[in-house]
């Protein structure tokens, strides 16, 4: 069993971190202003943890703001944008299921 501290890994603007045959994980930091350019989507789910921040999120035609603790679910093929909303890096955790790379 792999285990991994995610903060060794704060800082990375994206870093996979563990990968199985059906699914990734990985990390995300965004600086204050920063975002993830004109967005994206992948043909499986992927989730969202917002480690540390505030993000602005825009899946499909919804949108929200995000603080710490926050957990969402993109829909697979679904369009996607994030962008730091606050005053610190935003942090977040992200898993993928089935591999998006």
């Amino acid at each position: 069993m792999d285990t991994t501290d995610i903060f060794k890994h704060k800082g990375k603007f994206f870093e996979i971190l563990q990968e199985t045959e059906k699914s990734q994980s990985g990390v995300m930091t965004l600086g204050v202003g920063r975002d993830t350019g004109a967005g994206d989507s992948h043909p499986g789910d992927q989730i969202i943890y917002v480690v540390e921040g505030k993000a602005f999120v825009r899946v499909g035609e919804g949108e929200t703001v995000a603080g710490p603790g926050t957990l969402l679910t993109i829909p697979a093929g679904v369009h996607h944008y994030v962008r730091n909303e606050g005053d610190v890096p935003l942090f977040i955790l992200t898993v993928y299921a089935p591999r998006a790379y």
